[in-house]
């Protein structure tokens, strides 16, 4: 087992003969330029996008978060950039960790290598699609911004490298939850009720709850009600929240199928040895008027063992988790968002 799993996770890794394209492009670049990770990440972030963002301010262009002061614009893009392709990596991290786990719990065949989530030619058709939907439909009808066809162009330009960091982060983020998803959908040899509630599922649990996590983050990023409460970022902060529930709980429910069914199955099994218990426990009681003592220890093993059973948990994550990361991101942000919305309602 451990050495199948080493020789799955050696697949994934870049060899000396130029299989780089097991690394997603900005690590890739961080590397011919012999740069660590984190420093490649701040310059590969950073320096274009600056450039750009110069290039759109001095030309009368509104490149990111417009209505917003040029140094608030600067320092959100900035911190945007470099959380868009950190995630990207982060995610490509805990996607290969849950292959792991995955093939540990496999019976049959193992999940292989996990190339699709660094492919570029994918991030270019997000991008392509991003830079269409943003110059066609968004700048004109959400954010009015209303420019001559040359400036539309330059706009174009000026925000092609942040549209293509955000395209980078959608295609990692999509791959990852149909990993999620298709994984969850194999058969798999689950670990027992009594060593985990959740039966050895709560990896995918937590990779799920980290894509919904990074997802909120890059959302508040692009729509910061925290600075701008204009109606076009709490449209667009509603929007990608309710989009955010259905990518945590969406690869999820084949393997909250695989919790219910098997609880099912246990719940059978345990309530028919408890009414068989039950049965010779009466049987004896009529016939010799006392309890077997050795059926009252199985009786009290099978009520133990009854309430693991019900223990088994619907979905493949820690409540306390959830509970947390309500209490700190979600119900502050869904507060201000609500109220952003009832101002505007009243006019206020």
């Amino acid at each position: 087992m451990i050495e199948d799993l080493q020789r799955l996770r050696s697949e994934d890794q870049p060899t000396s003969s130029g299989s780089q394209g097991q690394k997603l492009w900005f690590v890739r670049l961080s590397s011919r330029l012999n740069l660590p990770f984190w420093a490649g990440v701040w310059l590969v972030a950073l320096v274009p996008a600056i450039v750009l963002w110069a290039l759109g301010t001095e030309n009368g262009i509104t490149v990111a978060y417009a209505g917003t002061p040029p140094i608030v614009s600067l320092l959100l893009l900035a911190l945007n950039m470099v959380f868009l392709l950190s995630a990207s990596q982060l995610i490509c991290t805990r996607i290969l960790q849950l292959r792991d786990h995955a093939n540990a719990l496999r019976l049959e065949h193992r999940v292989g290598k996990v190339r699709g989530i660094y492919s570029l030619s994918g991030i270019l058709i997000v991008w392509f699609f991003l830079l269409l939907s943003s110059s066609g439909f968004f700048d004109t009808y959400v954010f009015n911004l209303h420019y001559s066809f040359y400036k539309i162009l330059l706009r174009i330009i000026s925000t092609s490298y942040l549209r293509f960091a955000q395209a980078t982060f959608l295609w990692v983020l999509g791959c990852a939850t149909y990993c999620i998803y298709s994984w969850g959908k194999l058969p798999m040899k689950l670990k027992s009720f009594a060593e985990d509630k959740t039966l050895g599922l709560n990896p995918f649990g937590n990779a799920s709850l980290l894509c919904v996590a990074f997802y909120i983050a890059a959302v508040l990023l692009t729509f910061p009600v925290f600075v701008d409460t204009g109606e076009e970022v709490v449209i667009g902060q509603t929007i990608f929240f309710l989009l955010g529930l259905l990518l945590f709980l969406g690869p999820l429910l084949s393997l909250r199928k695989k919790l219910v069914e098997i609880k099912s199955q246990k719940m059978a099994w345990i309530s028919t040895r408890h009414a068989r218990v039950m049965q010779m426990i009466e049987a004896k009681a009529e016939t010799e008027g006392s309890l077997d003592q050795g059926l009252v220890n199985e009786l009290i093993a099978i009520d133990h063992i009854k309430r693991d059973i019900q223990a088994i948990r619907h979905w493949p994550f820690d409540f306390d988790v959830i509970t947390r990361l309500a209490t700190v991101v979600i119900v502050p942000v869904l507060t201000v968002l609500i109220a952003t919305i009832i101002s505007h309602a009243i006019h206020i």
